[in-house]
């Protein structure tokens, strides 16, 4: 056998890198952080085996071996040579793009790779940021060409929105105590110059990598150990996590940004910082630090002090993160190896523990000081044992952690308000002074103290817990006696008109707070999840517990300031309580919508309820859920949910289904064999092979998830998060451990109306009917209706879809998403609570539509999926079959919610007013046929395309992706085109 010439030039490539870095004192300062040489190894093979090589670097030594180690941290499995030519001569980016359709598929430690990448962009990172500018150049040209509509006036009328107010009066609203006017029509941005300059700041600004978290906590970690403590005994987890947030806390720099009203910021950049968590997935940006601010999507400013502190630190979690720990612990289970193919689902728990809202009304009512009285209460009983009392020790020592750090917020205030020489300013600066002296340690008195006490708890939920998901719950609820024991005090109108617009801003700043940072994500996350903000969820309105109504006047002071900013986050999500709420609440949600034309998200908490109430959660607790990251429910403030744990692609399953447990994209025998297309001899039985792959899958990702759980229990528990959810403190348990008084782990299931369609067509078309073969539908689905014409007009056309208003169409979908439901039903998570079923995507539904095949819906191959549970956009041309089919599914099998996309086209020839109505309509009409929730996009298609093409007209254009908004601009092309072309209904 002769020589591979591919091997040959792989490894001169490996030997050339090795003689550079063993060489050049430039680039051997990299093999070594502060604590020593950083040894690894990365093995690179084609799946013939025709190719093997790899490079190691052991003790500030690096070499090529031309047989991959038995030892090997990570190794990339590559298809063929062709795939492997490719790498050599692509731009990082696009390798990740290559192991997202598992072109590439690694095996091992993926940080150790990032290593590598970021060693490869030290070489030849100029040509790399060449070739991206390059293809961004290419695309620029592309997109103005094919969607520029050279029409100015679409922005401006887009614009125009904001300067047009409908007004109303607060009498339906029995709990609007102090606003005449509720939709508060007089005030509008132009207004509030401090928040028109926050805006701009916000707009301006690119995010920035702070690694000021990392950095402290590493420090803390080195000194005191990490497994062990100084003395070699292990750590009781909880009490070590316990002081190290103490130590971040304490040391972390006090910030107060210009012309806020609210002391403190996440990161060191006041306008907006980047989080680095390398104790979760942090070190997956490691690849990127010589490029992630030059890339073309979201980039990332990063300064030379910050890349050195992160090359410095990512070693020391290259196998502390969760994805290694679990793969160290449980011998790399298939479930994990499942997981890192991209294509069949995604569990969240790598990234971390987020999806829930602490009790914020506990801090506000009691401080931490009345926290840590429950909690020494707890520490005095005489029978606790060793663990316990370590574990409420951990809280103890979070919640000092926060009270340090707002000290230091006052005394920064304090020297900044000595410097200062505008008097207006210098009050501000004392005022903030003295909040952050009194709350969040003891009880907030005012409203303004209030706000200064949810944000720096805030701050430190952010500082100990991964930024994507955690959700704030009913602000306006928790604000509203604040707001009214303030105005009670002033005796006036002139008064208390000047407090509501006070009270305005006020809720300004903290929106723009919110704003103040971004997950980290590396060029692969932009593809999965592009665009994404944090996703801080806030609730408003519905009912109270008690089962009254919750609409107050915060509600509508934090509809002003939505309508007013129109920010990307926080995720606004607005629940209706049927016959409870008023006309003029619902209304007022309508043409907040129109103005921003993609937020609130409504929710009918009718049909939440019916979703909750099979756990047996007490009905004042369950008139109490808000909404989690997305959209999930979540009670508030006693349950550990985690509603995002698990993101599902429905079509994975169909598609092994399809192939007797064989999925084609990663070319895996991977499912059980459940038959050939030839053994079907009826519909039920094939349903019954999807069911059985479906099971599969989730049964896989639910045991990762599981490990996942054990992992954060064991190594990375969260005292501060826990000492504000109820039950922890109780029952002496992190909320990890299961010590929450709700425990639930929620999944996302994508796909749903592709699935639905494709099994809609076999049983129509191919068991009812017989027109077809389905050896011959399987043929055509293969070769991606090539040639079938007939057959592809066929399957789109002959058959009703879910959203046709077609009985047989609406009973698939019923029997689908019971299914789903039922299966999750049947597995309990490691804290001992039951899985729930939601049915939403994030962007996932264009992520994994581009990572699946051809369907028998005709779905093309690579198209996106449907977002959420919405029906495909040939469903219907009737707006009212589309969205009866959605309304008629059963709230119970939806446990965790879904989103329900409607994109509507405003016409030229209706007012505003008549504008709002209509929408109204909608939603009265959506909530009485028993529909669960609903999002609106208020912006056609021809605005969109010209966004494409003219992005800098409309960068604070916000849409609705699948449960969270993000600005159009930052979208990925493939993104944007799904919104261009979901269904399109006029007002």
């Amino acid at each position: 056998m002769g020589i591979d010439k591919y091997n040959l030039i792989t490894g001169s490539a490996l030997k050339l890198m090795a003689f550079c870095f063993n060489r050049l004192p430039g680039l051997r300062t990299h093999l070594k952080n502060s604590t020593g040489w950083i040894n690894f190894s990365v093995g690179i093979r084609t799946e013939d085996g025709g190719v093997e090589q790899a490079i190691i670097f052991h003790e500030g030594r690096v070499r090529v071996s031309r047989i991959i180690p038995t030892d090997v941290d990570v190794v990339m499995n590559v298809q063929d040579r062709k795939v492997l030519k490719e790498i050599a001569t692509v731009p990082p980016n696009e390798v990740l793009i290559m192991m997202l359709h598992n072109k590439v598929i690694l095996q091992g430690n993926i940080t150790y790779l990032q290593l590598f990448n970021y060693y490869i962009s030290l070489l030849v990172g100029g040509f790399q940021q060449r070739t991206l500018d390059k293809i961004h150049k290419q695309d620029m040209t592309a997109r103005k060409a094919e969607y520029s509509i050279n029409d100015q006036q679409l922005s401006i009328e887009l614009k125009k929105r904001h300067s047009e107010h409908l007004s109303a009066d607060s009498t339906e609203d029995e709990n609007v105590k102090y606003l005449s006017e509720p939709y508060l029509a007089a005030y509008s941005l132009n207004d509030f110059p401090r928040l028109e300059h926050l805006l701009e700041v916000h707009l301006n600004n690119r995010p920035e990598l702070c690694a000021e978290r990392p950095e402290l906590l590493t420090k803390w970690y080195r000194r005191h150990g990490f497994e062990k403590n100084k003395q070699g005994s292990p750590w009781q987890p909880v009490l070590r996590q316990g002081m190290a947030f103490e130590y971040l806390m304490t040391n972390k720099q006090p910030v107060i940004a210009g012309y806020q009203l609210l002391a403190g910021t996440t990161t060191r950049n006041e306008a907006c910082g980047v989080i680095v968590y390398p104790d979760a997935q942090g070190a997956m940006a490691w690849g990127e630090l010589c490029s992630i601010s030059k890339r073309h999507l979201n980039p990332y400013d990063i300064s030379d002090e910050t890349r050195t502190i992160l090359n410095d630190i990512f070693p020391f979690w290259a196998r502390r993160n969760f994805r290694e720990l679990t793969r160290t612990k449980f011998n790399n289970p298939l479930g994990l190896q499942i997981d890192e193919r991209f294509v069949a689902y995604f569990c969240w728990k790598s990234v971390g523990l987020s999806h829930t809202a602490p009790d914020f009304n506990s801090v506000l009512t009691r401080g931490t000081t009345g926290i840590k009285a429950d909690i020494q209460r707890q520490l005095e009983i005489d029978d606790i044992d060793s663990t316990s009392r370590d574990s409420l020790e951990g809280m103890l020592h979070g919640l000092t952690g926060l009270e340090a750090y707002s000290a230091n917020l006052a005394d920064e205030a304090r020297r900044l308000a000595g410097l200062e020489n505008n008097e207006e300013r210098r009050a501000e600066l004392l005022q903030m002074a003295d909040n952050c002296a009194n709350v969040p340690c003891m009880p907030a008195a005012t409203l303004n103290e209030a706000f200064q006490s949810i944000w720096a708890t805030w701050i430190g939920m952010h500082m100990e817990n991964t930024n994507t998901g955690l959700s704030i719950g009913r602000i306006d609820q928790w604000l509203q006696p604040y707001f009214i024991a303030d105005i009670e005090k002033l005796s006036t109108d002139a008064q208390r008109n000047a407090y509501i617009k006070q009270a305005i801003e006020l809720a300004g700043c903290f929106y723009l707070r919110l704003t103040d940072h971004m997950p980290l994500s590396p060029d692969i996350g932009n593809y999965l999840f592009g665009g994404s903000p944090a996703d801080q969820a806030i609730t408003i309105g519905g009912m109270t517990p008690e089962g009254n109504d919750g609409v107050n006047d915060m509600t509508y002071i934090f509809l002003k300031v939505t309508e007013m900013l129109s920010l990307h986050d926080p995720n606004v999500n607005a629940r209706i309580s049927p016959n409870i709420n008023s006309d003029t609440y619902i209304r007022r949600l309508c043409e907040v919508n129109y103005t921003t034309s993609a937020t609130p998200s409504m929710h009918n908490d009718d049909a939440v309820f019916a979703s909750l109430r099979q756990h047996g959660y007490p009905e004042e607790h369950i008139r109490d859920w808000c909404a989690i990251g997305c959209v999930e429910p979540t009670i508030s403030g006693r349950h550990c949910g985690h509603t995002g744990s698990i993101l599902m692609n429905m079509v994975a399953a169909l598609e092994m289904a399809l192939n007797n447990g064989h999925h084609p994209l990663m070319r895996w025998d991977l499912g059980p064999e459940t038959g050939t297309i030839e053994n079907f001899k009826s519909f039920n039985e094939f349903f019954d092979a999807y069911a059985s792959q479906q099971r599969f899958l989730i049964a896989n990702a639910v045991a990762l998830n599981n490990m996942y759980a054990e992992i954060h229990a064991s190594c990375r528990p969260t005292p501060f998060l826990s000492a504000m959810i109820d039950g922890c403190i109780t029952n002496a348990q992190d909320i990890t451990w299961g010590g929450a008084l709700y425990n639930t782990s929620g999944s996302s299931n994508i796909g749903l109306a592709d699935v639905i369609d494709s099994l809609l067509v076999i049983k129509t078309l191919v068991f009812d009917m017989q027109e077809i073969t389905f050896a011959e539908l399987k043929r055509a689905v293969d070769n991606d209706f090539k040639g079938e014409p007939r057959l592809h007009a066929l399957v789109q056309n002959k058959v009703p879809k879910f959203g046709s208003g077609d009985a047989d169409a609406l009973d698939m979908a019923h029997m689908v998403t019971s299914l789903i439901h039922g299966i999750y039903a049947g597995h309990t998570n490691y804290r001992g609570g039951p899985y729930t079923a939601g049915f939403w995507s994030m962007s996932q539904h264009v992520a994994y539509g581009n990572l699946s095949g051809t369907l028998p819906s005709g779905r093309l191959a690579g198209k996106a999926f449907t977002p959420g549970l919405t029906p495909d956009p040939s469903a219907s041309k009737n707006y009212l079959d589309f969205i009866t089919d959605v309304a008629k599914l059963k709230p119970e099998n939806m446990n965790n919610n879904i989103a329900f996309n409607v994109k509507l086209s405003p016409g030229g020839e209706d007012n505003r007013s008549q504008l709002v109505n209509t929408m109204t309509g909608y939603v009265k009409t959506y909530c009485e046929l028993g529909g669960m929730q609903m999002q609106f996009n208020v912006v056609d298609s021809r605005v969109l395309k010209d966004a494409m093409a003219n992005p800098e007209n409309y960068r604070n254009l916000i849409v609705r992706i699948s449960g969270y908004n993000a600005y159009f601009v930052s979208l990925n092309k493939q993104q944007q085109i799904e919104l261009i072309e979901r269904a399109e209904y006029g007002i």
